[in-house]
């Protein structure tokens, strides 16, 4: 069987704009997802603002580390389109697809790695950045450093979901 038959068997779920998946930190369900309609956005804790990482598009699979070592969540996914279709993975369907079809552990690697490359320089800059904005306000005191920008870096207001009230969905 290959990997388009083993993601069209997968438990379905459909959530909504500004949804919380689930957020940083918090214990997994031993999930990982595939997005098959929508665009969801990853965001991290970075010195105590959330920064927006990357966008999750239909085709990509994530979470994975709660699969591999059900770790908590290493960051929040937020459902930016007007809807997303996700496909859920836990851990026996993750090893059944790897059983049949060993082009998905490879595809999934690939992808792990370079996001990991991509993660990391993404976090770089936006440190490097806040350190910058620091260095500024300290110079100049009441310049507002930083404030024409908001916690995003790029330009994006964080989404209310971020709220402790908030339950994701995916958890």
């Amino acid at each position: 069987m290959g990997l388009k038959e083993s993601l069209a068997k997968l438990s379905m779920i459909n959530i909504k704009r500004g949804e919380v998946l689930f957020k940083e930190g918090v214990p997994s369900n031993g999930a990982m997802f595939f997005l098959f309609e929508g665009q969801l956005d990853i965001y991290k804790q970075i010195e105590g603002k959330h920064a927006k990482l990357r966008s999750i598009l239909p085709g990509e699979f994530f979470g994975e580390m709660a699969i591999i070592n059900n770790s908590p969540r290493a960051a929040s996914i937020v459902v930016v389109s007007e809807t997303a279709k996700l496909g859920i993975i836990n851990r026996t369907t993750f090893v059944q697809m790897s059983q049949e079809s060993p082009e998905f552990l490879f595809l999934l690697l690939k992808k792990v790695i370079e996001r990991l490359y991509e993660t990391d320089g993404k976090i770089r800059a936006i440190k490097r950045q806040q350190d910058e904005d620091s260095a500024i306000a300290k110079v100049i005191p009441g310049s507002g450093a930083g404030s024409s920008e908001n916690e995003m870096g790029d330009g994006e207001a964080p989404p209310e979901p971020f709220s402790d009230e908030t339950t994701p969905v995916g958890e």
